[in-house]
């Protein structure tokens, strides 16, 4: 190989890291700010999706954005994800895989607060348009915090994956 060839094959490489990682950051901000039209392109259409527990796992890009928006998307609920020192690696000319450290906050107004820590550990694919799409995605957390606050005998409802 020449050491050209090597250059645009290095290049190659960086640019993938980095188209990966704004996927998965287009994933956070979209779910954030509930742009749930946007929401689906970050994933392909083969999803398979486990949010750290048994019951919240989900496959398909359609079942996916519902359930997100069915679970996240009320108005009385408000989320930030912060993901740090991400950890991509490349595969093959259209996989890869990454695992992302996060910190969530979530409000479910008028009177719960969660936040914890954990990763996400990804499997991505490049699709024939030339655009990385998360193909698996697994959060694990480490820890969680859950506080309720409240006034009379009961407290709120939780959102529907919350109370199972």
């Amino acid at each position: 190989m020449s050491e050209l060839e090597e250059l645009r094959r290095r290049l190659q490489i960086l640019e993938d890291i980095e188209a990966i990682r704004q996927t998965k950051y287009d994933y956070f901000h979209a779910l954030d700010l509930k742009r749930w039209d946007e929401l689906g392109d970050c994933f392909a259409p083969d999803i398979v999706a486990e949010y750290g527990r048994p019951d919240w796992h989900v496959e398909g890009r359609t079942g996916l954005v519902e359930w997100l928006e069915a679970n996240e998307g009320g108005d009385n609920y408000a989320v930030s994800h912060s993901s740090h020192n991400p950890q991509i690696r490349i595969l093959s000319e259209n996989e890869a895989t990454g695992f992302f450290k996060l910190h969530d906050w979530v409000i479910i107004e008028p009177s719960i607060t969660l936040k914890g820590w954990g990763h996400y550990d990804d499997e991505f694919v490049r699709e024939e348009d030339g655009r990385w799409r998360i193909k698996r995605l697994m959060l694990d957390y480490a820890y969680k915090e859950e506080h309720y606050c409240y006034r009379g005998n009961y407290p709120p409802e939780m959102t529907p994956a919350l109370q199972s």
